[in-house]
């Protein structure tokens, strides 16, 4: 069963472009990847919110991105490799440092504490799709919310395709080839595509392979966070510019090459330039 597109559909054609939160708005006492982020991005007027899954080795499934457990529980072994008893004693540092008493939340917390009207974009679940998939099906008053992506390699297609609920689906794409092998799997209930330009070239966004999808019913999503001084996921064009340096250096030119979404860390400072060109 394809689940319905008509929610994200109707969000794609509100506005010039949609905007995504990476990993929700954050800062001060507000955690990154928590109901709380989700509640302060849509203050912020973001149409969708980026949230990480992991998992404990009780197989529970956490809203947490691995990698940050130093930096944000100070605790120097990866999440997935703590009991859901030890996750659940840890408590977040803010963004200053200072331990408070928020600590990571389960999913099944994390759904029950969000409006069921938000889009979300579950990043980083592909490893637990065996689980982690069953695990959605319960949650179906927000079924048309939940948009699923991945890097595209056949094991977590095949899994997602053969899959009895045919989730909103985005994959992470890097070449022409990834659009190849999406084609094997004709189950896949593709909403668009994360598009990622390492080089200033542009040349998979400019691929006419994907003018097939260039109908305006497509989300061609450009990352526009910056994650370090050395990663760039569109073509060097990234928030740091367009915040210091202006958006014609940057917002301006990833929306003039066709992309329609934009996950950034800066929701209402996108915003504001999103309402000039409305």
């Amino acid at each position: 069963m394809k689940v319905n597109k008509n929610k994200f559909l109707e969000k794609l054609h509100q506005n010039k472009f949609l905007i995504v939160v990476h990993r929700g708005s954050h800062g001060g006492n507000v955690i990154e990847n928590t109901s709380d982020a989700v509640k302060v991005s849509q203050l912020q007027h973001a149409d969708m919110i980026e949230i990480d899954i992991s998992m404990s080795t009780d197989n529970d499934f956490f809203i947490f991105h691995d990698g940050g457990e130093e930096r944000l529980l100070n605790e120097t072994r990866n999440i997935q490799e703590l009991s859901t008893a030890e996750i659940n004693s840890k408590h977040f540092r803010n963004a200053l440092g200072e331990t408070i008493t928020k600590s990571v939340e389960t999913f099944d917390y994390f759904y029950d504490h969000i409006n069921h009207d938000v889009l979300l974009n579950i990043d980083r679940s592909w490893d637990y799709w065996d689980t982690f998939l069953p695990e959605l099906d319960r949650y179906e008053a927000m079924r048309e919310y939940f948009i699923l992506k991945s890097p595209v390699k056949r094991e977590y297609l095949e899994k997602l395709n053969n899959h009895s609920v045919q989730y909103l689906y985005f994959p992470i794409v890097t070449s022409v080839e990834d659009l190849e092998i999406l084609a094997d799997y004709p189950n896949l209930n593709i909403i668009g595509f994360e598009i990622i330009e390492n080089k200033p070239q542009f040349t998979l966004i400019n691929a006419p392979e994907l003018d097939k999808y260039r109908n305006g019913d497509y989300m061609f999503l450009g990352n526009s966070i910056k994650l370090n001084d050395k990663t760039d996921l569109f073509g060097k064009l990234d928030d740091n510019l367009a915040l210091l340096s202006g958006v014609d250096w940057s917002w301006s030119r990833i929306l003039n090459f066709g992309i329609n979404t934009i996950q950034t860390d800066w929701p209402d400072i996108l915003n504001d330039y999103r309402n000039r060109l409305n």
